[in-house]
């Protein structure tokens, strides 16, 4: 990505065709409201429950008012393991009845010795999102707009200050999966579109600290930005929709 004489962003040019930064910029959102997630999950870990996968299911509620399903929740302290199989929040009956997002695992390998101490070093990381369904009701408000401020208001401030208590102390290994996010538009079917990421375990080593995730973070919305925009060119009626999704987003 260039600046123009002002300073002001301007699109990548691949192949004759532009890289809308809508895009981009929806990735970014998809990746703040995936760490709103995982921010869930790790509250019900730290305020430690018997029941943990109940109690995650109705933190999910509570914080959300959606209802979500786990299909398996293992906590292991001995090896300071979080294994989370077929994690889904479902879309409120407004929104139809598809889950709004489906992840088939993720996990988490701590290094012990840190956390005591209060730096969180991740020896593993495992995130995969199968699919993400954007709903747009008539009134023109989608079910991720709601779910944002929902979390927003929700989520509890004690949970946030304690999480801030913790130095994070990087990522030896983390792999990503991302498949298809859909959007649909109950006022005008016309709009409804899908994106396939194309994201199949991509790997990345000896993140150190937060700068250098978040730059592995950004080459990769770079790559898939410059992918998106390749196979647009072949869909004429794709980018008009996802302009439309972008803009709601």
């Amino acid at each position: 990505m260039s600046r123009g004489p002002a300073g002001r962003h301007q699109s990548v040019v691949v192949g004759g065709e532009v890289a809308r930064p809508g895009f981009k910029r929806f990735l970014r959102w998809l990746i703040g409201v995936l760490a709103f997630l995982i921010l869930l999950l790790a509250v019900a870990v730290i305020f430690k429950n018997p029941i943990l996968k109940t109690a995650t299911c109705w933190n999910v509620k509570s914080s959300t008012g959606l209802k979500a399903n786990i299909g398996r929740f293992d906590l292991n302290f001995r090896r300071s393991q979080l294994a989370i199989a077929n994690f889904r929040i479902l879309n409120a009956p407004a929104f139809g009845k598809s889950a709004l997002i489906d992840i088939p695992e993720i996990y988490f390998s701590l290094a012990p010795e840190e956390a005591a101490s209060g730096r969180i070093r991740f020896r593993e990381i495992r995130f995969n999102l199968r699919e993400l369904n954007v709903v747009q009701n008539t009134n023109g408000i989608t079910n991720i707009e709601l779910l944002q401020k929902a979390l927003e208001t929700n989520i509890s401030k004690s949970a946030h200050l304690h999480l801030k208590t913790m130095q994070f102390g990087g990522v030896d290994k983390l792999i990503v999966t991302l498949g298809k996010v859909n959007f649909t538009d109950l006022a005008n079917p016309a709009n409804n579109t899908q994106i396939d990421l194309g994201v199949k375990e991509e790997v990345a080593k000896d993140l150190k600290s937060e700068e250098e995730l978040q730059n592995w973070a950004t080459a990769l919305l770079l790559r898939l930005t410059i992918q998106q925009s390749f196979n647009s060119g072949s869909r004429p009626s794709a980018p008009r929709a996802l302009d439309k999704l972008m803009k709601r987003l």
